[in-house]
């Protein structure tokens, strides 16, 4: 097993030089390390007869132990293939020998009032090596692995020990695997290739009958942990904490993108992906590390911090990495826990060469090495970073170098060789490590958390990251954003997985043509349901016809401010055939919106009613359909069709802008074309279907109503907005008039009964996020439900998921529609990974001219397709997105709408989704105010919901800091004009007064207060403050757990504690437990009853 490079200082780091290139700098950094190690204060043995107090890393893995009881992640499993030979009495004398010469393998772990110390055990008369024997087994070598899965995975026990234990497994005469397993607490990777060359020296020893020729052992463990307490002085302290407290301020949490939402808790449920470095890599990184005057590991470390931040975006890359903590001589063939894990934080930013990056975390390493005298669990103390029970604190990813692994080798006649153990268990997110195997290279190995990731992402990531080294290594000049994560194929396959399928081929045709054809095939058709009247194609087209020639030479763009009816389509189709392009206007905006989007589209003319003419700014001309047509009957029926083709500009529809101004999106008869000949082909609309127009007609949605129902055949559905906005009066409005396809806001489908519409065929829905169990609600046999994506840019919706079944979330977005592409890109401008989010590029047919009267915004957000063919166009979008495996899309909100909590990012679907689980809550959107989380929730009755209940079913699945600190009910979500909630319009949370500190109320809180106050050494606090705010740490948590089992005999879980960190949670949790627990005798009492009768 291996050794950790970043032990005692290497050579080679001598000559090291920092980030700035001052020589002398980095001559002063290595004379204070090497002076460190070369005149080390002696260690002197301590006395047996007295508690032995633990190492620091040594007292955080026992509470770590207290923490989660049993747990295996712990523990630390090696297992060799002996093949020859092999004496078994031998070998249990060879590790009896081992286990003498080695305190740590025969100590316990015991506590008094909370407080741990040591129990060093006599040596062992003889170890016990069981065996079992396989011989002959055809499925022998499976049997092996899960007896070594069992070796590996069971529980110590701290207090009683050993902490060893060892199995040996025969599979023929001569083939043996022996399998050790020892807790962490008394060991680590360094002492595990002591472990392994004692014991072969031993063993060859032992069949020689001989003596062992090792080193004597200067001092034990127990003597090494009561220096280290001893050095450990409050001025060396402080100084090292400056130095930390000032390397990890604002410390970032390195959000990597996941499978699975993070959970409550750890789990450490994990899972190990191996790759094996091609031949000549490790030679070629040699050669590199040279150039650079830098170690391996400052190499390694480089292109994994690359890798993190091309992966994640982040500029400040945090990763843990563990160091030996063998700098003192006496240390140096002894078995325990010595390993420390330092922070290791890197700037990424400025879009560095990579051999700048090799300088600047040389510089992070050499500068942590040089203040690794404050062990991690101290400085977790000391910094008391936010707890929460689902992450590791301080970092999430760990990256190692391991340069002395066990290698193969032999003990007398036998020939060893390690054996890999599967454990299943991972103490990170991810944890990343290399090691070098003698005479073979270089391994990746990634122990990964299974609750976050799937096997698929982790070892696409070391593919990614060999990918990076051999990079690196042709051009360290090379700089991040030039990086290449993917390879060619796996870029192919991206750029195939982009793009959707062949347009339909409309070129040369019009919008309003496609009308035109389905009119003179069959004039009689209903075209428009509105109120119990019926208008045919035919009639609809001579209406559109005369308005057309009513608006013959104004040319340009036209605007149409009318009430919804089937003048509204008769107007944009009129408008169209008089070769101008339409501008909707919504008689529901204020005056001055109306005035300003005339203003900015140069529009002069507006086709409307008398009613609402008044809305118009002065220098607008009417167009009033209520005039009457007299002036036209002498005009022939149709003028000569004018001189535009399908490049002219069919509509301009204005979004709202970043400036509180909206921008109008010029969009043409060819890319509309081709959305609504799509469209019409993926719904399979034709005569018999009704559309229901439900959209507002200044939103680009009403596209899809006016003209998927106008170019096919269909009927459109009408109504006044009264009735689209009473929920009882638009359920009628479907049920009578038979709607068969419709487009509704998630918020709307919310408050209507799916099972209500037997001839809804296909709904089409987007918008906003929603829960999928508002998918699972309407997506019943026999209908179709599309979750739709689309910007106005990109022509109303340009990818598109058909829901094939019940979800257990919300629904992905799906692939590209017919000419459609849609790439996730990166902040580097490349194509990012499967699985790894980045901003959302929209390409292909598609894709409007550009936004009106604005070239410079233009030119900003449409661009030249980088990985399309020459000459198209994409849009940004500013969503980000992700994309599976599949090439399936899965949205993830707007970038500039991204919540950040405390350095976490979070994603608010992922709490709305529990929350409207939960019972009473219908819909819930989550917010960010004043830097807290707010949840706004519309409750089935309206009232105020148990915010006690809710934050108790959120804390049960959701990490802490994804927990909303306030949430406000409501009736019913504010919309806008377009269906979607108004952000603006969203209530604050009512604030709470300020309250005066709480003193105890019950004799529990009294008692507890008490143990609180001995404990931190203070009283000034009430039952309603926090345990760590207080200066509460893991050490003290055991003290008062361990007084509350005393006081109450209540033995209270660690993990409680963190739910429950005040005295009135800690006081509710113990009078929960004694009920509990006279409940419990009370029915031992009742069952002696019965059994006695």
């Amino acid at each position: 097993m291996p050794r950790f490079e970043a032990g005692p200082i290497p050579a080679r780091v001598r000559t090291a030089r920092t980030a700035t290139g001052d020589v002398a700098e980095a001559r002063r950094l290595l004379k204070e390390l090497g002076a460190r190690r070369d005149a080390p204060t002696r260690i002197a043995p301590v006395p047996r007869d007295r508690p032995l107090a633990l190492s620091f890393a040594g007292q955080r893995l026992w509470f770590l132990d207290k923490w989660t009881p049993g747990q295996p992640v712990y523990n630390s499993p090696l297992g060799l293939r002996l093949s020859g030979q092999l004496d078994h009495g031998k070998l249990i004398d060879a590790l009896t020998a081992v286990v003498g010469r080695h305190e740590s393998l025969r100590t316990r772990y015991s506590e008094e009032h909370g407080v741990p110390h040591q129990i060093v055990d006599p040596a062992p008369a003889r170890v016990d090596i069981p065996l079992t024997d396989l011989t002959g087994r055809p499925d022998a070598e499976e049997e092996a692995r899960a007896l070594a899965h069992d070796v590996a995975t069971g529980a110590f026990d701290l207090a009683r020990g050993p902490l060893l234990r060892a199995r040996l497994i025969r599979l023929a005469p001569e083939e043996h695997v022996l399998v050790l397993c020892v807790h962490h607490i008394a060991t680590d990777g360094w002492s595990t290739g002591i472990l392994v060359s004692e014991l072969t020296a031993c063993y060859a020893a032992a069949v020689a009958g001989t003596t062992p020729d090792l080193p004597q052992l200067p001092v034990q463990y127990a003597d090494f942990a009561a220096w280290e307490r001893e050095r450990a002085s409050a001025e060396s302290t402080e100084r090292l904490l400056a130095y930390w407290r000032e390397r990890l301020a604002g410390l970032p949490t390195l959000d990597l993108p996941t499978d699975r939402p993070r959970p409550a808790e750890q789990s450490f449920r994990g899972a190990t992906a191996v790759l094996r470095l091609p031949d000549g890599l490790r030679t070629r990184l040699g050669e590199l590390a040279r150039a650079e005057q830098a170690t391996l590991l400052s190499v390694l470390l480089a292109a994994f911090n690359a890798l993190l931040s091309c992966y994640t975006g982040a500029k400040d890359v945090v990763v843990g990495s563990v160091f030996s903590g063998r700098d003192h001589p006496d240390v140096e063939r002894l078995i325990g826990f010595f390993a420390n894990t330092l922070v290791l934080r890197t700037d990424t930013g400025g879009d560095p060469a990579f051999s700048e990056l090799v300088a600047r975390t040389r510089e992070t390493v050499l500068g942590a090495h040089l203040h690794q005298g404050l062990g991690f669990d101290r400085l977790v103390r000391e910094l008391r970073p936010e707890r929460d029970t689902s992450r590791n604190p301080l970092f999430q990813v760990s990256f190692t170098l391991q340069n002395a692994t066990v290698g193969s080798g032999g003990a007398g006649a036998l020939r060893v060789v390690p054996e890999p153990v599967g454990q299943g268990t991972a103490r990170f997110d991810l944890a990343v490590q290399v090691t070098e195997v003698p005479g073979e290279g270089l391994d990746l190995w990634a122990e990964y958390a299974t609750d976050l990731f799937d096997a698929e992402r982790v070892e696409a990531l070391l593919a990614q990251y060999a990918a990076v080294l051999d990079q690196v290594c042709a051009d360290p000049a090379v700089r991040l954003s030039r990086l290449d994560l993917l390879g060619p194929d796996r870029r192919a396959l991206a750029v195939r997985h982009s793009t959707g399928p062949a347009a339909p081929g409309a070129r040369g045709r019009l919008l309003h043509q496609l009308f035109e054809e389905r009119a003179g095939a069959d004039p009689d058709a209903p075209a428009c349901l509105f109120e119990g009247v019926t208008v045919s194609y035919g009639e609809l087209d001579a209406r559109a016809d005369r308005l057309a020639r009513r608006l013959a030479g104004v040319g340009g763009i036209v605007g149409v401010l009318l009430p919804r009816g089937p003048d509204l389509p008769a107007a944009l189709l009129a408008v169209l055939k008089s070769g101008a392009a339409y501008l909707p206007l919504d008689p529901g905006y204020p005056t001055d919106r109306i005035a300003w989007m005339l203003g900015d589209a140069d529009c002069r003319t507006v086709v409307t009613v008398a009613a609402l003419a008044g809305l118009l700014p002065e220098g607008v001309t009417p167009v009033l359909l209520d005039a009457g047509d007299a002036a036209d009957t002498d005009r022939p029926d149709r003028d000569p069709a004018p001189a535009i083709d399908d490049a002219s500009a069919a509509y301009v529809i204005y979004t709202s802008g970043s400036t509180g101004r909206p921008k109008g999106v010029v969009v043409e008869h060819r890319q509309v074309v081709e959305f609504v000949l799509t469209i019409v082909g993926t719904f399979r609309l034709g005569p018999g279907d009704r559309v229901l127009q439900f959209a507002n007609p200044a939103f680009d949605v009403s596209v899809f109503d006016f003209f998927s129902a106008l170019t096919s055949g269909a009927a459109l559905v009408q109504a006044p907005v009264e009735v689209l906005h009473d929920f009882g009066r638009l359920a009628d409005l479907m049920r009578t008039t038979a709607v068969t396809v419709t487009d509704l806001p998630p918020t709307i489908l919310a408050e209507l009964d799916a099972g209500a519409f037997p001839d809804l065929r296909a709904l089409f829905v987007g918008l906003e996020p929603y829960p999928g169990d508002l998918v699972n609600r309407w997506n019943i046999p026999g209908r179709e439900f599309h979750n739709a994506y689309g910007p106005t840019e990109a022509t109303v919706a340009c990818i598109d998921h058909l829901v094939p079944g019940v979800l257990d979330g919300p629904p992905p977005i799906g692939l590209p529609l017919a000419g459609y592409r849609a790439y996730v890109v990166d902040e580097r401008g490349d194509l990012a990974p499967d699985g790894v989010p980045g901003e959302l590029y929209v390409g292909g047919t598609g894709v409007a001219r550009g936004y009106l009267g604005r070239p410079g915004l233009t030119a900003e957000r449409f661009l030249p397709d980088p990985f399309g063919p020459p000459g198209s166009r994409v849009y940004r979008t500013g969503d980000l997105a992700v994309r599976r495996s599949d090439g399936v899309l899965t949205f993830l909100g707007r970038a500039d709408r991204q919540l950040k909590v405390r350095g976490l990012r979070v994603e608010p679907g992922e709490i709305e989704a529990v929350l409207t689980g939960q019972p009473g809550v219908r819909q819930a959107l989550v917010t960010l105010r004043d830097g807290s989380l707010v949840a706004h929730l519309v409750t089935a009755d309206g009232a105020a919901p148990d915010t006690t209940a809710l934050r108790a079913a959120l804390s049960a699945v959701l990490p802490a800091g994804l927990v909303p600190s306030s949430f406000v009910a409501l009736d019913a979500f504010p919309l806008n004009a377009n269906g979607k909630i108004d952000h603006a319009r969203l209530p604050d949370p009512e604030r709470p007064a300020v309250s005066e500190r709480t003193e105890p109320r019950t004799p529990t809180e009294t008692r507890l207060a008490e143990i609180w106050s001995e404990v931190l050494g203070t009283s000034d606090f009430g039952v309603h403050d926090d345990f760590f705010a207080l200066g509460g740490n893991s050490l003290r948590i055991t003290q008062i757990t361990s007084r509350v089992r005393e006081a109450f005999g209540v033995a209270l879980e660690l993990r409680a504690f963190f739910r429950a960190s005040t005295v009135a949670g800690l006081a509710a949790l113990v009078e929960s437990e004694e009920l509990a627990a006279a409940d419990e005798g009370l029915l031992a009492e009742l069952l002696d009853d019965l059994e006695t009768r």
